[in-house]
This record gives C-alpha cells, structure tokens and sequence, in this order.
C-alpha cells in the first residue's frame, strides 16, 4: 500500500485523459500494428515514398501561415462534492480559425487543481506493462490497474469533414518513473480507421492553483499508409471509479468491488477548481485552454435532515424534562 500511496503521489491527471493519443501506426481498412518510434523510420524513405506522400496528402493553403489553433477544455467531478471519492472528467477539442483540422499535436500538459487527495485513493491496485498491452490489447493488463475510460475523434490534416471516431480509450496504470505516477492509454480504433495505439504520460507535481501536471509527448500517427498523419481534433476520458469494477479473492471467493477514487479537496477555492492545458503542434504552433469545476452546491437536504433530528431530539428532551 506505501508503494500504491507513493506513485499516487505525485497525482493524476486525467487526463485522460487524457486525452492525447497515439504510439504507433494507424492504418485505414489495414491490420492494427503497434509500434514506437516510428517517426525516424519514416524520415528515411526513398523519393518513391515521398512521391507517394505527395500525391495521397492535401496540399496546406496558401494563407495556411495566418491560420491558428483554437483549443477547449472542459472538466467534471462525479459526484461533485467536497471531499468525496469522485470520477474526475476531461476532455478537449482543437479547431483552426480557417475551418480546416489542426496540424498533427505533438505534446500535451494537462493542469490539474490543488487540494486533491490521491493518499486515499485505491486506484491502480495493479500495474500494467506497456508490452502487455501492446500483445494483447486491454485484455493484456490486470483487471486492478484500470483507471478509466474514453473516446476520441481525428481527421486528416488540412482536410475538411474526413474525421473517422476512435470509439475507445482505455486508461491503465503503468510502472512508474522514480516516484512519478505514469498512465499508460490504450485506444483499439475500428474500421474505417484500424489501429491499435498506446501512449503514456508522466504526471509530475505542479504549483499554485494547480497541484499535479500531466505531461505527455504525441508520437505521430499516419492516416494511411505512406501518408499524411492525423490530427486530434477531440478527445475525453475518465479517471475514477465509475464503470470500473476491481476484483479480490477472499476464502476462495471471487468479490468485485469499485475502488476508492481521487478525493475532491475539502474546500473550494474562490471561482471553482481550475484546470488548464497547454498545446503544442508539430509545426511548432500553440493553443491553451482553461476551465473550471464550480463550486459544489449547498446540500440542502443534508440540512433539512440535520434541522429535522435537531428538533426530534428537542422534542425528546422536553418529553424527558417534563416526565
């Protein structure tokens, strides 16, 4: 459990959450490889290639060097109350002011707000190897190290209204780095994009407003072969105990249980619980985007319960004055 508290320490972010994507190499109506690195193979090909590349990719406008990225963040606690165990939501879209899809995202860094408490969580009981995952899909990882859940959407750079959905995010707790906690994501695209990725992120301590950053770097992804990678355009996950069932062995008996999640902070901070993410593109472009959690509302019924047994034991205490 010091271990579980220690890669825990340094928090989580979604994150998934979140919500980059890729590690390998996508292909359309083609089998699903798995693969790192694969971006310096691809600067290596001959003239044919890069003829190929030529003729399958849309040619970037003129104007293309006045277009910028516009990005947005959204962010959720469920439930959303101070200090409960709750599923923490996130996700993201990128637009260009000209219409077309963004170039490529080559980076991530998620911020996530202060006050979170990770010590209590029982959130990756287990840790999955990035190896297993990429032998065997989701299915690869142990059943106590999953995080959460959700989905993407890409399109071919500089194009317009191709996006393809890939349906299902997978978010796993990988081998940590020192004392740093690492999220390992699975996404299994289906046709017409078939693809099998994994990419990780290392989620640091951060400072001020926000108390933990997840830093990701987006390896690049082909949307055909020989041809133009894909870009991001939208993308959301989980991180929490909805929908995610763990599982224990006691006196022979198989018991399924959902975990303990990241616990919202105890008070909540003037203007809701921040959150902030930082883009970066591959041509070197940027885009930032923020959002809050309000506040949690007042639980009303907690004090109309409170009030209630306040005046039964009054109504008891005069009874018993009386007697």
């Amino acid at each position: 459990m010091r271990s579980l508290q220690v890669s825990w320490r340094g928090a989580l972010a979604d994150v998934a959450a979140v919500a980059c994507l890729a590690a390998a190499t996508a292909t359309v109506a083609g089998p699903a490889v798995a693969s790192t690195g694969h971006r310096d193979r691809r600067t290596d090909r001959g003239a044919a290639a890069a003829g190929a590349q030529a003729a399958a990719a849309p040619t970037r406008p003129a104007d293309a060097a006045q277009t910028a990225e516009v990005a947005t963040l959204n962010a959720s606690f469920t439930p959303d109350r101070l200090g409960a165990s709750t599923t923490i939501g996130f996700g993201f879209s990128v637009h260009t002011t000209t219409g077309l899809a963004p170039p490529p995202l080559s980076s991530l860094d998620l911020r996530m707000p202060a006050g979170m408490d990770y010590v209590s969580t029982t959130l990756g009981l287990a840790i999955c190897h990035p190896r297993a995952i990429i032998a065997h899909g989701g299915k690869g990882c142990p059943v106590n190290s999953r995080l959460g859940y959700g989905s993407a959407y890409v399109e071919v750079p500089f194009g317009s209204g191709a996006g393809h959905e890939l349906p299902r995010i997978e978010a796993f707790m990988g081998p940590p780095v020192k004392e740093d906690m690492v999220v390992l994501f699975y996404v299994n695209g289906q046709i017409p994009v078939f693809a099998q990725l994994v990419f990780s992120g290392t989620v640091l301590p951060d400072s001020g407003p926000f108390g933990t950053q997840l830093e990701a770097k987006v390896p690049l992804v082909e949307s055909v072969p020989e041809g133009p990678d894909v870009s991001i355009v939208r993308a959301q996950s989980t991180i929490g105990p909805r929908h995610v069932l763990y599982r224990r062995i006691s006196k022979g008996r198989v018991h399924y249980f959902h975990p303990q999640g990241i616990a919202v902070p105890e008070h909540c901070p003037a203007g809701g619980f921040p959150f902030s993410a930082s883009f970066t593109f591959q041509d070197g472009s940027h885009a930032e985007a923020s959002t809050t959690v309000p506040c949690p509302k007042p639980r009303h019924g907690n004090a109309r319960r409170h009030r209630a047994h306040g005046a039964q034991s009054s109504t008891r205490l005069r009874r018993a004055r009386r007697a």
